[in-house]
């Protein structure tokens, strides 16, 4: 027997939806990606007096938070522990400091033996010009005249170029050691913040994120710093060991300036040979300073950064100067040193995203299409049988 309630209809109840698989057509997404790059550039570029200074300060902050933690350790607070470790580096830069300083005062001494060979090396330099070209050396020196006087015609625009570049120093090295101890104080509220950012059960992969890029940034900085010793005790030995004056200064400037990849070691090793180029008559002193940059920067690639760096970072080598160029363009010598590691981060982070993971193999310098194109292969073949 069929009840009243039987022959009511049931309550549909919704069926649950299928999750969507929707993506964004080409024409919109590539659109849309450039207008997004392009107001990340416009944003780095005019907000580059405080976004500098903060990346600075975050990667010095990520290699200095394990000796933050060893201070820690020893029952020290965290305000303590962190100040102690910006008196530390305050040090170390300062000693670092003096001796260049030392160094440039004696070259101070010698400048007016300097100028006289400089002014040997010029009149030699102008009969070679005329002799290759046929330009007298009188037209030559009024050349050098007029372009001295247009130097100092804008000498007003020099100056306050100067004075902005001198003023953006000090607001730099000023705000650096605040965000440092900021970001050390609050580490771990910005952790939670991106914990509190994404869903409860990424949580876990937030935080692998998170330990993967301290440990690829501290491992790429200590290395770096390694590296950079190592080549300035190469430089000095050599440069000392051939007589060329000052060889501590210019082991030290080259070794520094070799941060700076790709670039660095040409920017390092040019202002020594000028150097052993004006103090010497002959081409002997400026080969053997060429031959010792040449060998050292040999050494550095094939056995000192390799062994010591690793694949730490692991940039593509094409990406690595596209961001090269464009890190200088945007915050100048700062940028080329900052985006080589940056770019290693975000690689980092990528790998950590599914959709994202595309990008971080583009990013990479991992050679993936070898097999994955032979496990297409196999497949095809397996179809046909």
């Amino acid at each position: 027997m069929i009840t009243p309630t039987d022959s009511m209809p049931r309550e549909r109840r919704p069926r649950p939806r299928a999750p969507s698989s929707f993506k964004y057509p080409i024409w919109l997404k590539a659109p849309l990606i450039l207008i997004g790059l392009s107001l990340v550039v416009v944003v780095m570029s005019f907000g580059k007096f405080i976004l500098m200074p903060l990346a600075f300060a975050a990667l010095i902050s990520i290699l200095l938070s394990p000796v933050i933690q060893k201070f820690e350790s020893w029952k020290l607070n965290r305000i303590s522990s962190i100040l102690l470790g910006l008196l530390l580096i305050i040090v170390v830069f300062s000693g670092i400091m003096s001796l260049i300083a030392i160094q440039i005062i004696q070259f101070a001494d010698q400048i007016p033996e300097i100028a006289d060979s400089l002014k040997s090396a010029t009149a030699q330099g102008f009969k070679l010009v005329e002799g290759i070209t046929g330009v007298t050396v009188q037209e030559q020196t009024e050349y050098a005249r007029n372009g001295i006087a247009n130097f100092f015609e804008t000498g007003g625009e020099f100056i306050r170029t100067f004075m902005s570049a001198t003023r953006d120093a000090l607001l730099f090295f000023g705000l650096l050691p605040i965000f440092i101890f900021f970001m050390l104080y609050y580490k771990e509220m910005y952790q939670t913040f991106l914990e509190k950012s994404f869903a409860t059960s990424q949580n876990s992969k937030i935080d692998q994120v998170i330990v993967r890029v301290k440990k690829v940034t501290q491992n790429y900085l200590v290395g770096l710093f390694i590296v950079m010793t190592i080549m300035a005790i190469l430089n000095t030995i050599g440069l000392f060991i051939i007589g060329l004056e000052y060889a501590l200064f210019w082991g030290v400037f080259a070794s520094v300036l070799a941060v700076i990849p790709f670039i660095g070691a040409i920017l390092g090793s040019v202002p020594p040979i000028l150097f052993a180029f004006i103090i010497q008559d002959s081409l002997i002193l400026p080969l053997l300073v060429l031959a010792v940059f040449v060998s050292v920067q040999l050494i550095e690639s094939s056995i000192l950064t390799p062994r010591i760096i690793g694949s730490q970072v692991s940039i593509n080598p094409m990406v690595a100067i596209i961001f090269l160029f464009i890190g200088g363009e945007i915050w100048g010598i700062g940028g080329m040193i900052l985006f080589i590691p940056l770019i290693g981060m975000l690689r980092v982070g990528f790998t950590q995203v599914e959709e994202l993971k595309p990008y971080a193999y583009l990013l990479g310098n991992v050679k993936e299409y070898k097999r994955v194109a032979r496990n297409e292969e196999v497949q095809e073949k397996a179809e046909i049988q």
